[in-house]
């Protein structure tokens, strides 16, 4: 019992500081849009398949994209998972090249059993980031502007998940959304040096939501199986404050004292979150062999930034991967790693000059099994390019890697007393 308080308590504050650290993960020009880049929802082993999810079934593994496979927990586990990631990113347009580097704590997740055939999961992920620095000059009109921007929207979700027969699962998922995105510009006067102006809008966002999910397995034979699932999201409103400040400074023998400010409040503006359909099937041979694909549809351009619709694109994914065990009984080390790789396609959906552009993913992954063989060290690897649609837009591409840590415990294992 008092293990059980000692990591639930680790959880929580890991749970927290995730809250407060996870939303620097990019520095892309592209997170100027919209809410941001949308964040991977996949857990670090899931990632190296390709990211997917919505038919994978592994007691062994936390699924964050299906709510109903938390039922597949083993009655007497209890299973903490947290993933770290850091990425490389080469952004390239017709004059100039850039190089730069993000990293940090991603989601947190935790994975219980309630009851027979019933299952919990619990947990922190990213929905969105926001991180960019861009400049622009105007010598005519004597001034010189710099954008950045910083932060993005996460969620804090409850799921529940139970086995209504031996075959078909159903899962619901409740989420409390929040955070602040800040859009900041800079403008110096470049004629007059002793002045500049600072206008920032921060976009500070609360709301619950909503999610529900099936699987359905289907055996082929004593050692194989056939898993179906799919996932549905309503659209859902939130609560959004715009919170204007506008900031005229003056440069002194102390510094830079505020010369004249304004501030303003707006909770008039209406913001959406996608109704978002997923479907997805696996493979599966026991302890041996995983192959999957998933595709995504989310409805972007019906759902309401800043109080009008069509301003998003309407977004579809499609993932496929797989993961291939030599011998999971083997003593020999490496016969016991999970050899995993997949890959995505993705459309944007955002629109920048009237276009978007498109996302190419590669991934490549191991699950390095603990000495316990039941816990596990995921290192996944991703390659990512994006090709805009309009030449004149910035090409980029990722070096991504995860590593992620399962912890999984016979917490609820009933020992007899010699």
């Amino acid at each position: 019992m008092c293990r059980i308080k000692v990591v639930f308590l680790i959880a929580c504050l890991t749970l927290v500081q995730c809250s407060l650290l996870a939303q620097n993960n990019t520095n892309s020009p592209y997170a100027r849009y919209g809410y941001g880049v949308l964040a991977d929802q996949a857990s670090g082993g899931q990632r190296g398949m390709g990211g997917i999810g919505y038919g994978l079934r592994n007691p062994k593994m936390i699924n964050l994209l299906n709510p109903a496979a938390f039922s597949s927990v083993d009655s007497m586990t209890f299973m903490f998972d947290m993933g770290v990631t850091g990425q490389l990113s080469w952004l390239k347009d017709q004059s100039a090249k850039e190089r730069n580097f993000n990293g940090n704590i991603d989601y947190v997740a935790m994975q219980f059993p309630l009851y027979k055939n019933l299952g919990m999961g619990v947990g922190f992920k990213p929905i969105s980031y926001v991180g960019y620095e861009s400049g622009t000059a105007s010598s005519v009109q004597g001034y010189s502007d710099l954008y950045s921007g910083s932060g993005g929207l996460s969620q804090v979700y409850g799921a529940i998940s139970y086995d209504v027969f031996d075959r078909f699962s159903l899962g619901v998922s409740l989420g409390y959304l929040f955070g602040d995105i800040k859009y900041n510009s800079v403008k110096n006067f470049t004629d007059v040096t002793t002045y500049r102006r600072d206008l920032v809008d921060t976009m500070r966002a609360s709301g619950f939501t909503f999610e529900a999910g099936f699987q359905y397995v289907h055996p082929l034979s004593d050692a194989s199986r056939l898993v179906v699932g799919g996932v549905y999201s309503p659209k859902i409103k939130f609560s959004e404050k715009v919170i204007h400040s506008d900031e005229l400074l003056q440069y002194t023998s102390g510094g830079w004292a505020i010369a004249n400010a304004d501030r303003t409040v707006s909770t008039d503006e209406k913001f959406e979150m996608p109704q978002s359909f997923g479907l997805g099937a696996s493979y599966q041979k026991f302890d041996k062999l995983t192959v999957g694909a998933d595709f995504l549809m989310q409805q972007w351009a019906d759902a309401e930034f800043f109080g009008k619709t069509d301003t998003l694109s309407n977004r579809t994914k499609f993932n496929a991967g797989a993961e291939y065990v030599i011998d999971s009984r083997s003593r020999n080390f490496f016969k016991r790693m999970h050899y995993r790789a997949g890959g995505h396609y993705a459309d944007s959906y955002i629109k920048v000059q009237g276009s978007g552009y498109k996302e190419y993913g590669l991934s490549a992954g191991f699950g390095i099994p603990m000495l316990d063989n039941r816990s596990m060290l995921n290192v996944t690897f991703e390659y990512m390019a994006i090709r805009p649609q309009l030449k004149t837009l910035i090409d980029e591409k990722y070096f991504k890697f995860t590593v992620s840590y399962t912890f999984n415990e016979l917490w609820f294992f009933k020992r007899k007393v010699q």
